[in-house]
């Protein structure tokens, strides 16, 4: 239809070296795939580093930093606007993500999800085509302490960063363990401990629903079952649905990203703060909502019509290959002086991606915008190993094999148990939504 919007979304993106030099077929098709659209979308999980950049004091295990030039490679897949809210935005300080920034606007690529303060962060990006206006919004609750953007305040000025989507926890245990556990607070000396221990001030959501028992910075609460709870920070929720809101006044239609690593029982399942803060997105305006972070796929929910993928995986996975690592990274590893190459040996066996295929498994969206309905939304299948490789390579790949109907399967199932019952095209390669609710 003329008047209908194709946007294609993916996750993560690690680019660690050149991609236009590789010639595997289903790679190149899944590249075609993504591009033959009117908008691409993705998330940039590493900084795009001027020369000489140092790495800030912590990040999530590794450094993810490339040159600027490595800017070129989002070019060259397609991608017209990318979030840079994710767990690698404070790798390298905020000169690392100002680079990025810059290496991205150079290039006429729109990002959501960072800038110089939180105002900024909570922006949406725009993409402009000759079929309408899709206007995107970023947010992460997986994230190192130093990259949260702050707000401006009066003659105070605002902090660089990212848009926050911080949560409370409690963890729910039955009453013989809950009076162990009080017992456990009145024989220590826990308000001594705390007391000569610098606490960052800040608000602690985790307390914030209710009588529990806090012990060592967790909370408690009594119940009949154990279990997890959490639940959105209410702040960050509501500045992500003004945050959508606002979107919606200048586009004809909005997407959020949520970049989340956390779950509450099952890695492959959304955390109950997760669901929380997306489908408020979604009504307040939101026409999809597109989340990564978790290695591997999760299931995806149909919420007033409208598409929320828990976890769409990596589009490109390659953190090993990135040119350089601060010392700090050799220091966590006790790697001493040995090279970068032996290094990320150490630490490829230690994180265990290789040994988890789930870990490599992922999918293209593609959703169609059409004015007053809601998008109609099909998803195909990535795997980023090659069958005839010892390990995977981190390279996309249309997987219209039984690799690739057994991952659709695999989404299938998760998502029935959301409640969206999706249909499986095992001729095309793709399941596709069958709802028509407005």
């Amino acid at each position: 239809m003329a008047d209908t919007l194709t946007l294609r979304a993916v996750g993560d993106l690690y680019i660690g070296k050149p991609l236009e030099s590789e010639a595997d077929t289903a790679f190149l098709a899944a590249v075609n795939t993504l591009r033959s659209a009117d908008a691409r979308f993705g998330n940039l999980e590493f900084q795009l580093l001027r020369q000489g950049m140092a790495g800030a004091h912590a990040a999530p295990g590794a450094w993810a930093g490339a040159p600027q030039a490595a800017a070129d490679q989002v070019v060259w897949l397609g991608l017209d606007a990318v979030s840079t809210a994710n767990n690698h935005a404070g790798d390298y300080g905020e000169a690392g993500q100002a680079s990025t920034e810059e290496a991205l606007q150079v290039r006429r690529i729109a990002w959501c999800g960072t800038g110089p303060d939180l105002a900024a962060a909570q922006a949406p990006a725009f993409v402009d085509t000759p079929k309408g206006r899709v206007a995107f919004v970023a947010v992460s609750s997986s994230y190192v302490a130093h990259a949260r953007a702050g707000k401006a305040r009066g003659e105070a000025p605002g902090r660089r960063g990212l848009a926050p989507l911080r949560f409370g926890t409690r963890y729910r245990i039955d009453a013989e363990s809950y009076a162990a556990l009080q017992r456990i607070t009145e024989q220590l000396p826990l308000e001594h401990l705390a007391g000569h221990r610098e606490r960052p001030l800040a608000r602690r959501y985790d307390a914030e629903r209710g009588q529990g028992l806090e012990f060592f910075g967790s909370e408690f609460s009594c119940g009949e079952t154990f279990g997890v709870e959490s639940w959105a920070a209410p702040d960050d929720l509501s500045d992500l649905v003004e945050s959508v809101r606002a979107a919606k006044r200048e586009a004809d239609w909005v997407v959020a990203s949520l970049h989340s690593h956390e779950y509450d029982e099952r890695p492959d399942r959304p955390a109950a703060f997760a669901v929380q803060a997306c489908t408020q997105a979604i009504e307040a305006g939101a026409d999809a909502v597109i989340g990564h972070g978790a290695h591997g796929v999760r299931g995806i929910q149909i919420h007033r019509g409208r598409p929320i993928f828990y976890g769409v995986g990596a589009f490109v996975f390659q953190p090993y290959l990135f040119p350089s690592q601060p010392s700090d990274f050799y220091e966590a590893y006790a790697m001493g002086d040995a090279s970068l190459r032996e290094a990320y040996r150490v630490r490829k066996e230690r994180a265990g991606f290789f040994a988890k295929r789930h870990y490599w498994e992922a999918m293209l969206v593609q959703l169609e915008f059409t004015r007053d309905a809601a998008p109609q939304f099909e998803v195909s299948p990535i795997v980023l190993w090659n069958a005839d490789a010892a390990e995977p390579d981190g390279l996309p790949r249309l997987a219209h094999n039984e690799d690739g109907i057994a991952l659709l399967r695999k989404i299938q199932r998760l998502s029935t148990e959301l409640g969206a019952a999706l249909a499986l095209d095992s001729t095309r390669f793709v399941l596709r939504n069958t709802s028509t609710q407005p």
